[in-house]
């Protein structure tokens, strides 16, 4: 709330410095038959009528945009719309007959020194009209919110798929890179001789990588199990390189999530780009899942000069950021990296 008020408490003062002069004058050309005769105009009653009216318009309007703002951040249009109407309804009519019993108490009590029984007898019928005045408010700021709502959906949608096909071209161009290519062939190479069972071993989960990448290009969550078979091949792949200076291990999937296409695998790639893989310094990247995390941790040995620009890990943060309210978590410390994932569900 504090932050709301810090965001837009100017806005909401100016707004209320032009209502309530509008809302004053509103109330006795429509709804004041004598009001604008010239005697009553200088009568004290015609200013206090002039300032009950103002701070009403003033409370129905500005209460009305607040609930509103409230009501958005909390049970947005696009996720649960019968939940949301029937919420900003009650909501409605409960502020109606507050304020105004409110400001009739007020004003007969404090300014007009009527007595508690005198001031229930007159505020006690309903305030049907008043009622409609603030529906018509609230319709058209929630009709406001709802298209607002809408054109940002639409928006975050657009901007997800951007950011999906850029970090979809950058992981394809990463495995097609020269230095990718070389760095394959130069150990296939090697394997022909060596061990040639290995060697179509290696050919065949070279394949299954390219296959997943081009695969989930159009998608924007996989199953964590696809996720990880993908992630397995290109561990496999980079094994084969570095040999033992390099350890990948994979913990158990414990439950039946998603995320984002190459999610973990830049991770994992990020971690073998930016530390020093070698017998000297060796490194370890683990995978490990809970219920609803995927955490992707490595020990620290940074290179001097990376080969990499760093933009993958704010990527995959702002495709997150699209998903779900949930956060990615970075943590670093002098010896480790870690990363936490948050794993999502898919409603079917």
């Amino acid at each position: 709330m504090k932050e709301y008020w810090k965001k837009h408490g100017r806005y909401h003062l100016i707004s209320t410095l032009l209502i309530f002069p509008f809302g004053g004058t509103m109330n006795m050309v429509v709804f004041c038959n004598n009001c604008l005769n010239e005697p009553f105009v200088f009568s004290t009653n015609f200013w206090l009528s002039f300032c009950y009216s103002g701070l009403a318009w003033v409370l129905f309007w500005k209460g009305s945009e607040v609930m509103v703002d409230i009501w958005d951040s909390s049970i947005p249009w696009i996720k649960a719309p019968i939940k949301r109407f029937l919420a900003s309804l009650t909501s409605i009519v409960i502020f109606v007959f507050v304020v105004v019993w409110g400001l009739d108490l007020f004003f007969d009590m404090i300014v007009f020194g009527k007595s508690w029984t005198e001031t229930i007898k007159a505020t006690g019928a309903p305030y049907w009209s008043t009622l409609w005045v603030t529906l018509g408010i609230n319709v058209f700021m929630h009709g406001r919110g709802f298209l607002l709502s809408w054109r940002q959906s639409a928006i975050d949608n657009e901007k997800l798929k951007t950011e999906q096909v850029a970090s979809q071209y950058n992981s394809l161009k990463n495995q097609v890179n020269p230095h990718f290519l070389f760095n394959s062939l130069n150990v296939l190479s090697t394997l022909v001789y060596d061990n040639q069972d290995k060697a179509v071993e290696f050919i065949r989960k070279l394949s299954q990588v390219y296959r997943y990448v081009l695969e989930s290009k159009d998608e924007e969550v996989v199953p964590i199990e696809e996720e990880m078979g993908f992630v397995r091949n290109f561990a496999f792949l980079q094994k084969i390189r570095f040999g033992d200076n390099l350890r990948i291990d994979i913990g158990e999937i414990k439950s039946e999530r998603y995320v984002p296409p190459l999610a973990i695998q830049i991770l994992v790639e990020n971690a073998i780009k930016h530390n020093v893989v070698s017998e000297k310094d060796p490194l370890t990247v683990k995978v490990d899942f809970e219920e609803e995390t995927c955490t992707i941790w490595n020990n620290l040995k940074e290179k001097k000069v990376k080969d990499s620009t760093g933009i993958g890990l704010n990527n995959l943060i702002e495709r997150y950021q699209y998903l779900t309210e949930k956060k990615v978590q970075v943590n670093k410390g002098e010896e480790y990296f870690e990363v936490k994932l948050p794993l999502l569900t898919v409603d079917k």
